[in-house]
């Protein structure tokens, strides 16, 4: 567990997976959660290249570059080195990621992901998703065919329509996004909100420090089942 005054971070494999594919990583006012994909190794060397990559992208960039196209271009350029690593080592072909990113510069907070890793944001007793899960339930419900329940259990939900991935014709093209940088911020696998409903995780986010509430979190995904690995980072703003 990573912690400070102001920030927490937690991941566990959970209770069925014998082995974490999740990765996570926190620089300052840079947090990254990544969930691996493709077999018992490969998906942990993919959400580790993916964040190390990013990290190092991140740390490159012109600082007058709009934030949010700093992290966005950062998660883009996590596929070329996931690409690299497929040439330099065949064996782990068809390895992937999905990532979720959150930076802080000011009062700005700008968030990038692709794939099905979520960012929240609590402010009061208020949680909002800043993200939008890039599978195919999601989709289903942005097209009216399903509501908002039946997306959060429906088989789509474990598909993806894009990820970081060393296949390259995958779709790997993230989305991001500004918001004021105030509140709680929640990253997260989706082994969290695959087992908790949206306003369980908010009243375990507003526990009384960024420490208690990481734990709170992951102890319910597991006391849900566990059924995935479980990664959380929370940071106060």
């Amino acid at each position: 567990m990573t912690t400070s005054a102001r920030l927490a971070a937690l991941s566990d494999r959970g209770r069925v997976s014998d082995h974490n594919e999740d990765c996570y990583a926190t620089h300052d006012d840079l947090w990254i959660v990544a969930d691996g994909m493709g077999g018992h190794a490969s998906g942990e060397v993919a959400s580790r290249v993916a964040v190390d990559s990013v990290v190092r992208s991140l740390g490159a960039m012109a600082p007058g570059q709009a934030l949010a196209d700093q992290l966005r271009d950062a998660v883009a350029g996590a596929r070329g080195a996931l690409l690299d690593h497929v040439r330099a080592t065949p064996q782990d072909a068809g390895m992937g990621t999905t990532l979720v990113t959150a930076a802080r510069r000011g009062d700005e907070l700008a968030v990038a992901w692709v794939g099905d890793s979520r960012a929240y944001l609590l402010e009061g007793d208020q949680l909002r998703s800043l993200t939008n899960d890039h599978n195919v339930a999601e989709e289903m419900l942005a097209l009216g065919m399903i509501d908002a329940e039946q997306a959060r259990t429906h088989p789509g939900q474990y598909r993806l329509t894009r990820a970081l991935s060393g296949d390259s014709d995958i779709d790997a093209t993230p989305d991001a996004l500004t918001v004021p940088a105030r509140g709680r911020l929640l990253l997260c696998s989706d082994g969290l909100n695959g087992e908790l409903s949206s306003d369980t995780i908010g009243r375990l986010l507003g526990e009384a420090d960024p420490e208690t509430a990481a734990r709170a979190l992951v102890h319910a995904a597991l006391d849900a089942g566990g059924r995935d690995n479980i990664t959380v980072v929370v940071v106060d703003l």
